[in-house]
């Protein structure tokens, strides 16, 4: 049964599926990011190719979003993600779902010009949901959706992060990092 286009017989086989075995539910998500020149990147995510580059002021050539504008694409669509899920759940037809997302960032962390650490310092959301629900209805989809949602949790957490460095052989023999 497909419910606010989430295909909720899938869900639903996969929660079983978790439930007998907690393993079914683990995955281990990968890319490959290619560098373009400049700022400017690809990365290749199962079958989508995902630009990246930064904005003229910052010497990029605009060809993408940049990497900071990408997490916060990650955050607002994994957050209307698990409204959408809440809602399907819970039998709840939705109309809209809307994030307005922003995040404060001083560049001086990114280019060294002073002692800001890089990154986001806060982060805001503004969500609208059109549902056939009552008022407290979508105000408990949207903290549910808030709360279920993995790049939420990732960014509130500090997920560790390890840096490996690996080198391959070329095939001319040099040594490539």
């Amino acid at each position: 049964m497909m419910r606010n286009g989430v295909d909720m017989e899938r869900v639903n086989a996969l929660k079983e599926a978790m439930q007998e075995e907690p393993a079914a539910g683990r995955r281990t998500l990968s890319g490959i990011t290619s560098w373009s020149g400049g700022a400017h990147s690809t990365t290749i995510v199962r079958n989508f190719a995902v630009p990246a580059d930064e904005p003229a002021v910052l010497g990029g050539t605009n060809q993408g979003p940049s990497p900071t504008e990408l997490v916060l694409t990650g955050l607002s669509a994994c957050i209307a993600t698990g409204i959408a899920y809440s809602a399907a759940e819970d039998g709840i037809e939705v109309n809209l779902i809307e994030v307005d997302v922003e995040g404060d960032l001083d560049l001086g962390g990114f280019l060294e010009t002073g002692d800001t650490r890089p990154g986001l310092a806060e982060v805001r959301l503004t969500v609208r949901v059109d549902a056939d629900a009552p008022q407290e209805l979508i105000e408990e989809l949207v903290h549910h959706g808030y709360r279920r949602s993995p790049v939420a949790a990732s960014l509130e957490g500090r997920v560790p992060i390890r840096v490996c460095i690996g080198w391959e052989e070329t095939e001319a023999g040099r040594t490539q990092s």
